[in-house]
């Protein structure tokens, strides 16, 4: 097995885990069969571009976190920040309140 076909199979696996998808779910969003996710996840077998780029889609991230990842945020957070640039300007400050307020409300909770 190929060590980048393993590290990028687990990338796709632990985002779909992360955004709660099974792999049917996940599979029928992009369009490959199960089988054929499952043996990407596992590290069996390699995509196309446009495998790549199909999943990447389905899972709201780009390509180059799939392929490159970023271990200095989780999927969680890389899906904040997407979903943060969806937003217009003003929504943004909106989002950005709502985050706070509830930031704040946690933190309470736990003293």
């Amino acid at each position: 097995m190929n060590y980048l076909y393993e590290e990028t199979g687990n990338r796709i696996f632990q985002l779909r885990k992360a955004k709660n998808l099974t792999r049917e779910q996940l599979a029928e969003k992009a369009d490959i069969s199960i089988q054929f996710l499952a043996d990407i996840e596992k590290g069996r077998k390699n995509m196309t571009v446009t495998t790549l780029r199909k999943l990447a889609f389905a899972l709201s991230v780009t390509t180059d976190f799939i392929v490159n990842g970023d271990e200095s945020i989780s999927p969680s957070q890389y899906e904040l920040m997407t979903l943060f640039q969806t937003l217009s300007i003003e929504n943004q400050g909106y989002a950005l309140q709502i985050l706070r307020t509830f930031a704040e409300a946690v933190h309470v909770s736990k003293k």
